[in-house]
């Protein structure tokens, strides 16, 4: 809600609102000698006290897109962990590939949320945030139905 929107607003900024959002991993791997056990852990987070809004800023419209800032970061934790599941991990190589795995997928979510903003001109271009609407709710909606 905008009510977790509890950062400062910068001066001068030509936006409404940002989402402060993100997606990391921990990880520890066992090895018995034989058999190397590799656990991860992928997490998906919003950061209320980097969020924020202008106080004009409130229709459900703009909330609907700064919420697909942080579906469009589920969307890449869920690609993390399909990497993850695909990668072929050593104990000697698990920690460099692991972060060389999330560095690309990181990077591919940046690109992803600039041009989100680009192509809906931060909300502003209603058709393209109507097209963006579909496609992040699509993604959404195969990842519920890979975890059913």
């Amino acid at each position: 809600t905008w009510a977790d929107f509890h950062g400062t607003v910068p001066p001068n900024v030509p936006w409404g609102a940002i989402t402060a959002s993100g997606f990391s991993f921990d990880s520890r791997m066992t090895d018995d000698g034989g058999n190397i056990d590799i656990t991860v852990g992928v997490y998906t987070f919003f950061i209320k006290h980097d969020s924020w809004k202008k106080p004009e800023i409130n229709s459900a419209y703009h909330l609907e897109h700064e919420q697909h800032h942080f579906d469009i970061t589920r969307l890449f934790a869920d690609k993390l962990v399909d990497e993850i599941k695909k990668a072929h991990f050593t104990a000697n190589n698990y920690q460099k590939l692991l972060n060389s795995i999330f560095d690309k997928v990181y990077d591919e979510n940046t690109t992803m949320q600039h041009q989100y903003d680009a192509e809906t001109k931060n909300s502003m271009d209603v058709e393209k945030q109507k097209e963006w609407n579909q496609k992040i709710s699509d993604g959404i909606e195969k990842i519920k139905a890979a975890n059913n």
